[in-house]
């Protein structure tokens, strides 16, 4: 029998066997050659890179759509992929404990520093133990100059006094001004109204000592970009009633989010998909400032948080029919109505508050505020914002200025255009003497050096392609890898129906067993975490026929799964839980196994998010289990399940806890009586890793033999370094071995199970030393098959799921006989073509087996007919 090389687990076991202490080590064989870890992390994380890339194109590319009015659209798609980029970047350095996905996105947009700027003294201060950076000229001046407060955008998350660095400087030396830039505190860690107290505080703070700052007190500027500018426009609203400081002379709002009302208004629909701000980013972006779960972000996207009292009295100030008619040609449909649901709005409602929505302020507020220059975007989502909020300040007599431009971009490209449009303004006004700035409206537009830029955006397509071949060969070099491994080392019998996606699956799972182990000789994640990850990623939709809720059995997360249909009696319960070797698997791997078993079986179904080895070792993993089902017996009718109607079921490791609990419940006089157990190819033992089934199914994929033996040593104490004797049998003492033949012995499988290149294995005996640190395997929690026949006779009516060309199949089979032997009802399903997993498979449609569905139907029949 040719022996099989183990892919997967945390410690491997080296070919070449050393008494004592074992390195592990992995080794793949690409062709001729070996590569170890070290030597495959190139490739790996070029693969990694080459992943992120090519999502952020598959996922991306068809939601961001730039209209054809928008020129340089290449160079905003390429700014979009690499934004993306990062995210994805981000969120993975996250999970893998490097760094949080804020920081991360933090630092990067932070940038490079400028060189030091000969024309400007920078000092970085506190204004009222705000931090901020002021700017102001080194050059002599007559007079006071301007002040202008600057307040960075960022939705409330991001940006920061250094991402702003060159728009403040670009703006103090050309308009000869002071320029203050205002570094609040940023969500979630600070959130609301954490940012706009900071910025109203330095603004206090710098109006009441202007003049330290060689400061005109009449020439006082409040100014942002995006969140930024609602900062400035709430603040100067706040300062109307301060009548001991002077007077804000002009506000300067450039693509201003001033109102969470309405999110169907013109712009928000048509540019709902243009990049960099997307449509459900911004409600999106509004929970993370207002430190919320965005649970119900679906709701208000669809305006459900807003009483219908509070639209009727904003619809004069905040509606698509105020937006003028030229703006609403481009692909807007007026909104149908949609009906009010309180619990949306009360988990949102700040969103309401004139501090966050300054478009809401009331006329006398508003007839009172300085003159004011808006910048809009043509094709931004904010656009309509500005727009209303510019008629809001006509209509009450404020002079405005409003700058429409058809150019979408990020943070100071903006800035700088906005803002030297209304400098030049400044300047005219006060060579002229007025107090009042002169609106010209005429904007010099900027000659841009063509060349400069096509060179520029050559350098960046060659990398990009250069970075890509790289990435791309990477990838292939990975896959290329793991299929030679797969097929080198698996034998995938001809009786396993659709052989080509069991070897898919198989390869997909060495390819991420390699990469979580190249993580974590880099020191990045331990392969477990990674693996983890990766498989809790599957999401699904709302399920329409059930209720689906996360609670705490006795401090054991649970997930429960509850028809929505009424019913005229108690339901039956099912108590699920899920394998994965004791090491993997959680409420989400078996997310789609229990929606189906709740709907198809009628059944409530309770999902245990156990305790995982090796971190929590034996008995860990069975108390959570086991106290989590006694909760639910004890007050199963508060769930709507009949108490005497109650199942536990299991699948793998799932199946082990299956049976040891039901075990232990056996004997319990206080409780009811379990009405069934459903055993899916249960793992129940660990004395004989020789039995037929493991002699015949060592290679055949996903569940090797080694594999079995390692998880079940990782559940008992996280140690495999005796794994090569428990393979071997060498591990239980030969007395122990005689006394428990009689339940695990090849004497007791139907010859049937062994014509398929079976062997009789001879005996070996095992030293004390070794059996001491497994001695836990005699023990019916962990291994239950060796449970007394006093304990099985009690055990309740029993179903149980085996696969042909799995290695745990004849686990099942012993258990089989013995509850058979004991006088326990069997209800036993055989997979002639299953597969270790099969159920489970992938949880995918088009990586399912036909025998999944067999399986699962004839286990959703079993438990209908109880």
């Amino acid at each position: 029998m040719k022996r099989i090389a183990n892919p997967m687990p945390l410690n491997f076991r080296n070919p070449s066997k050393v008494r004592g202490v074992r390195k592990p080590q992995l080794v793949l064989q690409f062709g001729s050659s070996q590569y170890t870890e070290m030597g495959l992390f190139l490739v790996i994380f070029l693969a990694v890179l080459t992943f992120f890339v090519a999502m952020a194109f598959y996922y991306e590319h068809p939601k961001a759509k730039i209209p054809h009015g928008f020129s340089q659209r290449r160079k905003l798609y390429i700014f979009h992929y690499i934004m993306n980029f990062g995210f994805g970047l981000a969120k993975v350095l996250e999970k893998v404990g490097i760094t949080s996905e804020v920081d991360f996105l933090r630092a990067v947009m932070d940038g490079i520093p400028p060189l030091r700027d000969k024309q400007l003294f920078i000092r970085d201060l506190r204004f009222e133990k705000v931090e901020v950076r002021i700017y102001q000229s080194k050059s002599s001046t007559t007079g006071q100059r301007r002040g202008i407060l600057y307040f960075h955008g960022g939705v409330g998350l991001f940006g920061s006094i250094r991402a702003y660095e060159r728009t403040c400087r670009y703006f103090a030396r050309q308009s000869n001004s002071v320029v203050v830039s205002v570094g609040y505190r940023l969500a979630p860690e600070h959130p609301y109204p954490g940012q706009y107290s900071d910025c109203l505080n330095a603004t206090l703070y710098f109006m009441r000592n202007v003049e330290e700052y060689h400061v005109d007190p009449a020439l006082i500027i409040l100014s942002g970009d995006s969140c930024g500018a609602n900062f400035a426009t709430v603040i100067c609203q706040i300062l109307l009633n301060k009548r001991d400081l002077p007077k804000v002379r002009a506000q300067v709002l450039l693509y201003p989010g001033l109102q969470g009302l309405d999110f169907h208004l013109p712009s928000y629909q048509q540019n709902a998909s243009v990049p960099l701000l997307f449509r459900k980013l911004v409600v999106y972006f509004c929970f993370r400032y207002l430190n919320k779960e965005p649970s119900v972000l679906e709701d208000v996207l669809q305006n459900r948080h807003v009483p219908e009292s509070m639209k009727q009295k904003y619809k004069k100030w905040v509606s698509a029919d105020i937006v003028p008619d030229k703006f609403k040609m481009r692909d807007y449909i007026p909104q149908k109505p949609t009906s009010y649901k309180p619990e949306v709005h009360e988990a949102i409602k700040e969103i309401l508050a004139i501090t966050f929505s300054p478009l809401l302020a009331e006329d006398s507020i508003i007839r009172q505020l300085p003159e004011c220059y808006i910048l809009t975007c043509e094709f931004d989502v904010l656009r309509d914002d500005g727009l209303l909020y510019k008629k809001r300040l006509e209509d009450n007599g404020v002079q405005i200025m409003l700058k429409r431009t058809f150019y979408v971009t990020c943070y100071a490209m903006f800035v700088e255009k906005a803002l030297k449009i209304t400098e030049s303004n400044l300047k005219t006004n006060k060579e002229s003497g007025s107090n009042k700035p002169k609106i010209s409206g005429k904007v010099k537009s900027k000659t841009f050096q063509t060349t400069l830029l096509l060179s520029k955006m050559a350098v960046a397509y060659i990398l990009l392609v250069l970075f890509l071949a790289v990435f791309v060969a990477g990838f292939v070099l990975l896959i290329l890898g793991a299929m030679n491994f797969d097929f080198s080392n698996s034998e995938i019998p001809p009786g396993v129906n659709e052989p080509v996606k069991l070897r898919i699956i198989h390869i997909m799972l060495i390819s991420r067993a390699v990469v979580g182990r190249i993580l974590e000789n880099i020191g990045i994640c331990s392969q477990v975490n990674f693996v983890r990850y990766l498989q809790d990623r599957k999401i699904l939709q709302v399920d329409p026929k059930l209720l689906i809720k996360d609670l705490w059995f006795e401090k054991v997360p649970i997930r429960i799964y509850q028809l929505k249909a009424p019913s005229a009696s108690q339901r039956r319960g099912v108590m699920f839980f899920h394998g994965g070797g004791w090491v993997f698997g959680s409420l989400e791997t078996h997310e789609r196994l229990c929606r189906s078993i709740a709907r198809e079986s009628e059944s409530v179904v309770v999902s245990v998010g156990y305790r995982l080895a090796p971190e929590h070792k034996y008995p860990a993993a069975y108390e959570d289990c086991l106290n989590a089902t006694i909760y639910f017996m004890k007050n199963a009718e508060h769930y709507g399940v009949d108490p005497a109607n109650i199942t536990v079921c299991g699948d793998n490791a799932g199946g082990n806890l299956a049976a040891a609990v039901s075990q232990t419940l056996a004997g319990r006089s206080d409780l009811p009586r379990l009405r069934a157990q459903v055993l899916i190819y249960p793992g129940l033992q660990a004395l004989d890793f020789n039995l037929p089934s493991y002699q015949q199914n060592q290679g055949v994929p996903p569940l090797f033999r080694e594999r079995a033996a390692f998880y079940m040593l990782q559940y008992l104490d996280g140690n495999a370094s005796n794994l090569e004797e428990v393979l071997e049998g060498s591990h239980i003492p030969m007395d122990i071995k005689l006394n428990y033949g009689k339940w695990v012995s090849p004497d007791h499988i139907p010859q049937k199970f062994k014509v398929r290149g079976y062997k009789p294995h001879v005996l070996l005996d095992c030293s004390t030393e070794i059996y001491e640190t497994v001695k836990r395997f005699c023990e019916p929690n962990l291994c239950p098959l060796l449970a007394e026949d006093a304990v099985i006779q009690q055990l309740p009516q029993s179903f149980i799921l085996t696969c042909e060309y799995d290695v745990l199949r004849d686990d099942g089979l012993l258990y089989k006989k013995r509850l058979e032997d004991n006088g326990v009802p069997v209800t036993w399903y055989h997979l002639e073509d299953g597969f270790h997993g099969i159920i489970n498979s992938f949880n995918t449609d088009w990586l399912s087996f036909p025998s999944e569905k067999r399986a699962l139907d004839n286990i959703v029949n079993f438990l209908k007919s109880l």
